[in-house]
């Protein structure tokens, strides 16, 4: 018996492949992979080392050495895929954007509950040191009060690389994919928003090409935030609080450098460590610190908060006229 937790992946995409390799470059122990089909499944085992293949999805879930299903398929099969798992009684770490709607993050949320099942969303950012140092710097006050948050996620993504976004059966459009980032670091900030304001320009298909939000809270503050697929933009954040700002590097959603600045414009603080990795193994860390220590949710990326950012991206959906029903 192996007294590390075993990671079942979920789909064997680019996603899935960038995960495998910081798991297994922090020491964690990658158990299996599950394909819909078993070539699918052996030849992204062959590439990464994984002992246990699956042509099926509900063999993966099913195997006895498989203790945490990630679950890396695109958004729209997140639901259906998840709920296999806590059927089967596995602990899940869901790719982001969590799900398709406030709806399905609900349900998901209430049968992990009720099987005592760790879940929690992939936002690998939140677990990022220079995004964890940013936000000590911001509940130490060392902006003061926070109070805008600007920030872009803009790439050129031709269509021919990623056709799954311009399809609305498959959960496309711009929010789902890049938005997601910018709604939970805002989130991660100030909290839900009590007013919504979006505006997108939509694809022939129906789905967010470009999609720009402002954000606004009962504090007053707001999150002034745009995203998109059509062009590549800074990838830069800057949150302004009443004593200073924080500008984040591009790409700020990465480990990258930041400035910390006071009210009359000097340097406080600069960051710049480098890590190993792409840097998503410190959610993989999380999840296992997690379920060893009985903790039911994460307290950096709660299921609460997953489906409060899922209910705003409702929302932003509603308001562009994005439909995925």
């Amino acid at each position: 018996m192996n007294d590390k937790l075993g990671w079942g992946v979920l789909g064997t995409g680019r996603i899935a492949a960038l995960q495998v390799q910081d798991l297994q470059a922090a020491g964690s122990r990658v158990a299996a992979i599950g394909s819909r089909q078993q070539s699918g499944a052996e030849t992204f085992a062959e590439r990464f080392g994984i002992p246990n293949r699956h042509g099926s999805y509900e063999a993966l879930v099913s195997d006895p050495d498989v203790d945490i299903v990630y679950v890396a398929t695109p958004h729209a099969f997140h639901a259906a895929n998840a709920q296999i798992a806590i059927e089967a009684g596995k602990h899940l770490l869901i790719e982001k954007a969590f799900t398709i709607t406030a709806d399905q993050a609900s349900g998901l949320a209430a049968a992990a509950r009720a099987k005592n099942l760790f879940v929690m969303e992939a936002m690998w950012t939140r677990f990022l040191p220079s995004m964890i140092r940013v936000m000590e710097l911001i509940h130490d006050g060392a902006i003061g009060t926070p109070r805008v948050l600007l920030a872009d996620h803009n790439q050129y993504i031709p269509r021919a690389k990623a056709v799954r976004l311009h399809d609305p059966a498959l959960g496309g459009g711009a929010l789902l994919d890049l938005g997601v980032y910018l709604i939970s670091f805002a989130s991660s900030i100030f909290g839900q928003p009590k007013v919504v304001t979006a505006r997108g320009t939509l694809t022939e298909e129906g789905v967010d090409e470009l999609t720009a939000v402002i954000l606004e809270y009962d504090s007053g503050a707001q999150a002034s935030l745009h995203c998109g697929f059509m062009a590549a933009g800074p990838n830069t954040a800057a949150v302004i609080g009443s004593e200073g700002r924080i500008e984040i590097e591009s790409v700020w959603y990465n480990q990258t450098g930041f400035t910390l600045y006071d009210q009359s414009g000097a340097v406080v603080e600069q960051y710049t460590r480098k890590i190993e990795g792409r840097g998503m193994q410190f959610q993989a860390l999380e999840v296992e610190r997690c379920i060893h220590a009985r903790i039911a949710e994460s307290p950096v990326m709660p299921l609460s908060e997953s489906i409060k950012i899922m209910e705003t991206m409702d929302e932003i959906r509603r308001q562009i006229g994005v439909d995925y029903s």
